[in-house]
This record gives C-alpha cells, sequence and structure tokens, in this order.
C-alpha cells in the first residue's frame, strides 16, 4: 500500500510540474485587485483548461487540488480555498484596448461550495471566458508551479506581466501609471516612493528568491518625477 501511494505521490507531483496557465494579453496587462489566494484559484483552474478549446464555462476544484498545486497545507486548504472564492464574487477585471475600455466579471454567479467534499464550482462568466480559452495567438503561457511559493499578490502579478515578454526580449518598459493599473493600485502609493518601497522592492525580492527569473529594473524620469519602470528579467541561477 506504501509503495501504491509513493507511486501517486510521485505521479502527481510530475503532473503538477508541467501544468500550465495561458492568457489572453489583454487579460494579463488588464487592471484589477485580487488577494494571493483568490489570484491561486484563478490560476489553479485555468491550469485545468485547454487554452486551444473552448472552455466549458462550469469548474470544480477539490482543496485537495488546491494544496497540492500551490503547497499550501491540506488543514488549511479548505478555509482558504472558500475565502478565495468568496473574494473572487464580483470581483471585475478592467480591460483596455485602443479603442475601448470595458469592465467584465471573472465569475458569472457566487461559487458553489460543496462543504461535505471540501471543493468549490465556479461559474466563468460569458466575457472572460475569450480570454482565457480557444486562443490562438497574443497569449502568454506559463508554468503553474513558479507561482505557486509567491505569497504576495503584487509578486504574482508583476511575473505575469514579464512572462508576456519571455520569448522575446526579457525586458519590459511600462509606465508608471499602466503598472498601478494592472496591480490595482491606482489609488494607493500615489508617491513612487511609497510605490517602490511597498510593491515593487518586496516583489522583487520575492521573485528573485522564490520563482525561476531573476529580475532587476531601473526607472526612467520625466523631469523630477518617475514616468516609467524598466525590468530586465534572466533564469534564475540560483533555481
Amino acid at each position: 500500500m506504501l509503495k501504491v501511494y509513493k507511486q501517486w505521490i510521485e505521479y502527481t507531483f510530475k503532473m503538477n510540474k508541467n501544468l500550465q496557465v495561458t492568457k489572453s494579453n489583454l487579460l494579463v496587462d488588464a487592471s484589477y485587485a485580487l488577494s494571493a489566494q483568490a489570484q491561486k484559484l484563478v490560476l489553479a483552474c485555468l491550469s485545468k483548461i485547454d487554452s486551444r478549446k473552448k472552455a466549458t464555462k462550469e469548474m470544480t476544484l477539490t482543496a485537495s487540488e488546491f494544496s497540492n498545486l500551490m503547497g499550501i497545507d491540506l488543514s488549511n486548504a479548505h478555509r482558504e480555498l472558500y475565502k478565495a472564492a468568496d473574494s473572487l464574487f464580483k470581483s471585475t477585471i478592467k480591460i483596455k484596448t485602443e479603442l475601448e475600455e470595458i469592465e467584465i466579471y471573472w465569475i458569472q454567479k457566487k461559487a458553489k461550495k460543496l462543504r461535505g467534499q471540501g471543493k468549490i464550482t465556479l461559474v466563468w462568466s460569458d466575457d472572460v471566458i475569450k480570454y482565457i480559452s480557444s486562443l490562438k495567438n497574443h497569449f502568454t503561457t506559463y508554468k503553474l508551479r513558479q507561482i505557486a511559493n509567491l505569497q504576495s499578490s503584487h509578486s504574482i502579478r508583476i511575473y505575469e506581466l514579464l512572462m508576456r515578454y519571455n520569448n522575446t526580449t526579457k525586458e519590459r518598459l511600462i509606465c508608471v501609471d499602466d503598472f498601478r493599473s494592472a496591480l490595482g493600485v491606482e489609488e494607493k502609493y500615489l508617491e513612487f516612493k511609497a510605490l517602490n518601497r511597498n510593491v515593487i522592492k518586496p516583489a522583487i525580492n520575492e521573485l528573485n528568491k522564490k520563482s525561476d527569473i531573476y529580475v532587476t529594473y531601473e526607472t526612467i524620469k520625466k523631469g523630477r518625477s518617475v514616468a516609467a519602470i524598466f525590468f530586465e528579467f534572466g533564469k534564475n541561477k540560483q533555481k
């Protein structure tokens, strides 16, 4: 029995190691504010979707899966899963294009909690489906395990913003206003000094310690104000 259990653990690890998250680039660059656990819930669900095909609107995730995928202690996984599902309800995404700005919901209704079974069922909104499935081009893909150990919601979002350029330049120049918007902190840290101290530096430190990339950045000034941030990243040799 122990041998079978070890084989199952090894198989699960190998499967989890190769799971990928894929999003439309418009969704990667969109503006939204989610807790780290709510983001991990979304990303765990996305890792179960074949982004090349039309996704089913209904998605189920168990506490055990959440624990395995994100390295959460199983004793806390139920609580974290339900808490993340609650915070996802009524959370919106602002998507900007050259022609318009729209605001959509992640999920269509409050996630169903199957308490006795330790799982939740969520229903994607009609609007978000096109940004997570049937993707042919203009999308970003990365390994789910690379964000599993990140504790900061800002670290996860910065990782995604950089991954958009992982297969090309491995650098990204982003204006401060767009950066604030992407991380959902438009109303916080209005001085760049505070943004840098409370958001950027801690997130970059966490990425450099816990992810597969090593990131450096510098600021671009316009007059006396910081107008943009220039990120460069490469393979994290420590990992």
